[in-house]
């Protein structure tokens, strides 16, 4: 979105480990309707909240909610995850509902200290 201001949104929570597990995505939601041009970043092992339902049970998680899902259709999101921990779900055989990029550490705080705004969730 050009001209629109970023948000790194960082996820950095156990998979389905909050009381209210759909909170983050809220957050990301409700920036996407401010025009926010967002960036999430799944820390370690919460992209683990991003396990297709159908794997629920390899990625050692209980059947979750599938609302990160429909943030590409609503905002032009970018997701991003640790390289190591996105190369543990491709070796588990582990679907992410969603497309993620995948960057180093470094990178990855690189990546969100250009962004306008952060957030940790």
């Amino acid at each position: 979105m050009a001209g629109s201001t970023s948000l790194a949104l960082i996820v950095q929570g156990a998979p389905y480990g909050r009381r209210v597990a759909r909170s983050d995505v809220d957050i990301a939601l409700a920036a996407a309707a401010l025009d926010f041009d967002i960036r999430v970043y799944f820390q370690g092992w919460s992209v683990m909240q991003l396990a297709a339902r159908k794997n629920a049970a390899k990625a050692l998680l209980p059947n979750g909610y599938r609302a990160w899902a429909a943030l590409p259709d609503l905002a032009g999101a970018r997701i991003f995850a640790e390289r190591q921990w996105l190369d543990f779900c491709h070796a588990a055989e582990l679907e992410l509902i969603l497309p993620v990029e995948a960057l180093g550490e470094a990178e990855m705080k690189r990546s969100w200290r250009e962004c306008d705004h952060v957030l940790v969730l």
